[in-house]
């Protein structure tokens, strides 16, 4: 068990597995509508970002019952409804 501080406020939360990694990715989101995938390296010890970036749409109300991610059985695609009306 790990404990790491992130200096957000989570939305989101999911395990994600592509086809080729042997170990589960983090992939969260963000009250101020950025992402990231996590990785950790158990050679370091250390938590790795594979990914990050930006969900914020100029267009758009936000989602009155938070945002959503849904991660398809198969790891194919990753759905996220950040805002009414709006699926990415």
């Amino acid at each position: 068990v790990y404990d790491i501080p992130l200096y957000a406020r989570v939305e989101t939360l999911q395990a994600w597995r592509p086809g080729h990694e042997r170990v589960d990715l983090l992939f969260l989101t963000t009250a101020r509508y950025q992402f990231a995938l996590l990785a950790f390296d158990p050679s370091t010890g250390q938590l790795v970002t594979r990914a990050e970036g930006d969900l914020q749409d100029r267009v758009g109300r936000p989602a009155e019952h938070g945002q959503i991610a849904l991660i398809d059985p198969d790891s194919r695609v990753i759905g996220l409804r950040p805002y009414d009306g709006l699926l990415k």
